[in-house]
């Protein structure tokens, strides 16, 4: 099977999810093709989308709850979708002809409309798979000519439903999350704690705070958090990811008990040394930190689908939501008064069940394509294949 993967640098969670998806393919000996559709842009157009993206997100919040949510109520005929659409149209086409893909695969929801879009008009039938990177559904997903839709929960799923979706082009697989988060691996990690706390330069009874702002630092460079730091009596690994600055304003705090780190290759071994992450509320940094059985505080999270991942892992009891700096403090003083909090969230996050991402949805994807083309039963559907796409009978 030859697979085109889909992907979109904005932010880490699309990147991780697709190469989770590769690695599973690639274990599996299928041959992927990796591309960001964000490279696709034009330079002055990628810049200016990513500038607008990070500072709308870090400044104004609520404008980007507002443009998540209007985006999410354009329906995919509306003249501005197709307009979005044929921005990379030619790309894509010359991309289908230059890969011949048995199907397509997209952890963002662009290519997925631009390929509908051809499809629409009969100049591919290549299948079409979306995966979605969130704990909620958004509208940007709904395309006519998406084959099957792979998704975090059973209620997702049911939201994808309410958006109009064939609930038999439906998955709840869970969020693909990369081999290093395997189950096996988890357990060999969190065996030897003590030892990666030693290595890191940690003690081994005090508490361990990971903080993380994904991939561009978004917990902010504000004098507060060194505040809360300095006043702490905690201990933190503070990831800055790429961002520099960030890096060494929390290299020269001078405190021994806080390591200021930019971007890892290893941050599963961090994971499994840490006792709370605080977090933005990124759909796989989420599910990583529930495969890593990580307690977590989610902080500020943005309306839209930050809120919406949120409160999933709140209500599973996994974290704490905290809506500013100081609530941030507080919680981090109760956790220092009282340790065995952590522990009791650390035993409720190993409780929340997980399901197969990246293994299930590769297997799943490999299933319906076999019997796609086939013509075969498979479990309680049956797929026939018109042209190269998926439908769903009875």
């Amino acid at each position: 099977m030859n697979v085109l993967l889909f992907t979109a640098s904005y932010g880490d969670g699309h990147n991780q999810a697709a190469q989770a998806i590769m690695e599973e393919m690639e274990r599996l000996g299928i041959s992927v093709q990796l591309v960001d559709y964000v490279d696709w842009l034009h330079p002055a157009v990628r810049s200016f989308t990513k500038f607008s993206l990070v500072h709308t997100v870090t400044r104004l919040p609520s404008l980007y709850g507002l443009f998540y949510r209007s985006m999410s109520k354009i329906p995919p005929s509306s003249s501005l979708q197709r307009r979005l659409h044929h921005l990379g149209m030619s790309k894509m086409r010359r991309c289908l002809r230059q890969f011949s893909p048995d199907v397509v695969v997209s952890t963002f929801p662009t290519p997925a409309g631009v390929l509908s879009e051809l499809k629409s008009k009969g100049l591919f039938s290549v299948p079409s798979i979306g995966v979605l990177t969130d704990y909620t559904a958004h509208g940007q997903w709904v395309q006519e000519h998406t084959d099957a839709y792979f998704v975090a929960t059973e209620n997702v799923a049911s939201e994808l439903a309410a958006l109009g979706v064939d609930p038999l082009k439906i998955f709840a697989t869970g969020i693909p999350v990369r081999s290093k988060f395997h189950p096996d691996r988890v357990r060999t990690l969190l065996a030897k704690r003590d030892v990666l706390r030693e290595r890191f330069g940690f003690q081994r009874d005090v508490p361990l705070v990971l903080m993380s702002g994904g991939g561009e630092g978004l917990l902010g460079d504000t004098p507060e958090w060194e505040q809360v730091i300095r006043h702490s009596g905690l201990q933190f690994a503070i990831l800055c990811g790429h961002n520099e600055r960030l890096l060494r304003r929390y290299e020269n705090l001078g405190e021994p008990r806080v390591k200021a780190l930019g971007f890892r290759s290893d941050i599963e071994e961090w994971m499994a040394a840490a006792d709370l992450m605080l977090i933005k509320a990124g759909g796989l940094t989420i599910s990583e930190a529930l495969a890593m059985q990580l307690p977590m505080a989610i902080f500020r999270p943005n309306p839209g689908q930050e809120q919406k991942n949120a409160a999933y892992a709140t209500e599973m009891g996994a974290a704490m939501t905290v809506a500013n700096v100081t609530e941030a403090e507080e919680f981090l003083r109760s956790v220092e008064r009282n340790p065995e909090q952590l522990y009791a969230m650390r035993h409720t996050v190993g409780a929340v069940p997980r399901l197969g991402g990246a293994e299930e949805i590769v297997s799943t994807i490999c299933r319906l394509v076999k019997t796609a083309e086939q013509g075969k039963p498979s479990g309680k559907r049956e797929l026939r294949r018109t042209g190269s796409a998926f439908h769903s009978v009875r």
